[in-house]
């Protein structure tokens, strides 16, 4: 496993990823306007974080307005998609080799922060009920015209959503085999069946195999993030990894562990979370996993005005799993 940080391309950034003792890094490049991430920036981000010793193999995520007419099924997404192409060719020139995408249209979901948390840390938090009350709250991005959230126009079915999805894939997954590059999914977060009358799809197991069953290629798996997959109502996180890994799906993934399951959850520290993540992470080794993993959501503890206090907690964490797993399977210790 290739514990990452998600960072930016500041210099204080990398330092700090540098004094963790990481090696990885996944980033994300901004929309541009013309509708493809250029070949001269993927190269020139991948020389900016090798100045420091950091390889950026995993661009988190496709930027949203490069393909939301091909998500809503509108026209012109034709255009979209062959710039999406592009962006694929483009990564697999630049030596990148993951490009996590999404499927919400809506966006993410969460309806408060607040200090609930362990000590006061102020923690994220879902409920559905809360949703349901005050949707246009719960919309956590995805900002539109004039900086207003979007909201839907029409009702969309899961036929509907499913149908746009498989005309992305089998425009893009050709061209991802031809450059070399993987396209992982992202999960629905939060994983609930629909919201605002727009169907979610990638909110159970069965939703992500159908995904990776839709248009069957090497190329074509999961941003696999625990937090997401560990909030499904009835889903063992740990069994998860062994289903999908043992497929060989699993590309890329969040390291996050919440509490509780739909129709409420919170985002708390690693080790207050209700999955067990030293399993977690003798789960991945178990099936050959060796991809990049990042540092996900985490509570805001007091001080922390730029997260470092929280994901250095996170690294450190992590990183001690991974070597007891590896003590405890050769044999070290009883």
């Amino acid at each position: 496993m290739k514990i990452a940080l998600s960072l930016g391309s500041s210099p204080r950034e990398m330092r700090f990823a540098q004094q963790l003792g990481l090696h990885y890094v996944v980033s994300a490049l901004p929309a541009n306007p013309k509708g493809y991430l250029e070949l001269d920036d993927l190269r020139g981000a991948r020389e900016r974080f090798a100045r420091y010793g950091l390889s950026f193999d995993v661009i988190e995520n496709l930027p949203t307005p490069h393909y939301t007419k091909a998500m809503f099924g509108l026209p012109g997404r034709d255009e979209q998609l062959d710039q999406v192409c592009t962006t694929i060719r483009n990564m697999g020139k630049a030596g990148i080799s993951v490009l996590q995408y999404q499927w919400m249209l809506l966006g993410g979901l969460r309806t408060e922060t607040s200090p609930v948390g362990r000590g006061g840390a102020r923690v994220s938090r879902f409920d559905w009920e809360v949703a349901r009350r005050s949707p246009i709250a719960a919309l956590d991005w995805r900002p539109g015209p004039g900086g207003l959230i979007h909201t839907p126009d029409r009702e969309l079915s899961a036929e509907q959503v499913w149908d746009n999805l498989t005309y992305f894939l089998e425009r893009l997954v050709p061209v991802a085999e031809e450059a070399g590059v993987k396209l992982a999914a992202h999960p629905d977060d939060a994983p609930i069946p629909s919201f605002m009358g727009v169907a979610r799809i990638l909110t159970s197991l069965e939703g992500l195999q159908r995904l990776i069953d839709t248009v069957p290629s090497p190329c074509s798996g999961l941003g696999f993030c625990q937090g997401t997959i560990a909030s499904m109502a009835g889903v063992d996180m740990i069994d998860a990894i062994r289903h999908f890994g043992r497929q060989k799906k699993i590309f890329f993934a969040h390291f996050r562990n919440p509490r509780g399951q739909v129709p409420v959850f919170e985002e708390v520290f690693p080790d207050e979370g209700d999955s067990d993540m030293l399993a977690a992470v003798r789960a991945y080794r178990e099936v050959g996993f060796d991809g990049v993993i990042r540092v996900d959501h985490a509570p805001a503890v007091v001080g922390d005005t730029q997260g470092e206090r929280t994901f250095g907690y996170q690294v450190g964490y992590f990183r001690g799993l991974v070597d007891a797993v590896e003590v405890l399977d050769a044999g070290g210790v009883d």
